[in-house]
């Protein structure tokens, strides 16, 4: 039996997609999600996979090559869905183009939760924010952690910096204007100026929030297996692969167009789909 009368069926796979896999991981790079459409420039299968689930990396598990292999992709659902809908979608894309095979694993590991203090955050709000936000930057004895982040971005930024995964409980949803100084772990204490404070110090003075450690069983997405090329350079919904459709070649991506989205030659199937101008302005800005 169909979809009752009245009710539109939630698509779960994209219109139309084309992955191409890079020579190279050098150059410029980009995570664009518009609402009805996904591209990307120049981003490693585990990066992908990360999106898919809407994990940190510290909460996948996989193998160098996962992490090193880097695609362009550009996929559109026709229609415009949920940021939900779209997750699924690429998660469902991944499955099909790479063959992806994982499981979930978990175990107790030390942690601190991002929390809030009682005083309240110190940080502005940011009207929109990036898929992927800035990293850290040093300067002598200073990291500087700048620009707009939602909160679990804050935290998947401060993992690298904290020894151990941070996870997010601050409750604050949306984006902030993060400014955020602290010293290194490896500050040299011979050199002149001022030393910033420590990561926990500068957090609640700087931001008003807290590092309060924890222990705590972490699911991790193991990666059991992932193609190296991506199959089926073209698809559509309900499953149906473009490649068994008569008169599809293989479309190589070719010049950028003036949106800014590589182009696609010889796509047989939703060619107009494709090539039409995406809804919105196209930019790393996303609200994946």
């Amino acid at each position: 039996m169909g979809p009752a009368a009245g009710f539109a069926q939630t698509p779960t796979t994209f219109e139309a997609a084309v992955i191409k896999t890079r020579p190279s991981p050098y150059g410029p790079a980009h995570f664009t999600v518009l609402s009805n459409r996904l591209d990307v420039e120049n981003l490693s299968l585990g990066f992908l996979i990360q999106q898919a689930y809407d994990l940190p990396p510290f909460q996948i598990s996989a193998s160098d090559a996962v992490v090193t292999r880097h695609y362009d992709v550009i996929a559109t659902s026709g229609a415009p869905v949920s940021k939900a809908d779209m997750r699924l979608m690429l998660r469902n894309l991944l499955i099909e183009r790479f063959h992806l095979a994982t499981h979930w694993e978990a175990k107790m590991q030390a942690i601190f939760h991002l929390t809030v203090l009682p005083g309240g955050p110190q940080m502005k709000t940011a009207d929109a924010g990036f898929a992927m936000p800035n990293s850290r930057m040093r300067d002598g004895n200073t990291m500087q952690l700048r620009g707009p982040m939602s909160m679990p971005q804050l935290a998947e930024r401060l993992s690298t910096q904290a020894g151990r995964p941070v996870l997010d409980a601050t409750g604050l949803d949306g984006y902030f204007n993060i400014d955020l100084k602290f010293a290194p772990d490896d500050f040299d204490a011979s050199k002149e100026g001022v030393l910033p404070a420590l990561l926990p110090t500068a957090l609640e003075e700087q931001l008003g929030l807290k590092l309060v450690p924890a222990r705590e069983e972490i699911k991790t997405l193991v990666v059991d297996h992932a193609d190296s090329a991506p199959v089926h350079n073209a698809s559509i919904g309900n499953g149906r692969s473009g490649a068994a459709r008569s008169g599809f070649r293989k479309p190589p991506l070719s010049s950028t167009t003036r949106v800014g989205v590589p182009a696609v030659d010889g796509l047989q199937v939703r060619r107009s789909a494709l090539y039409a101008r995406p809804q919105g302005r196209l930019s790393p800005i996303a609200r994946f």
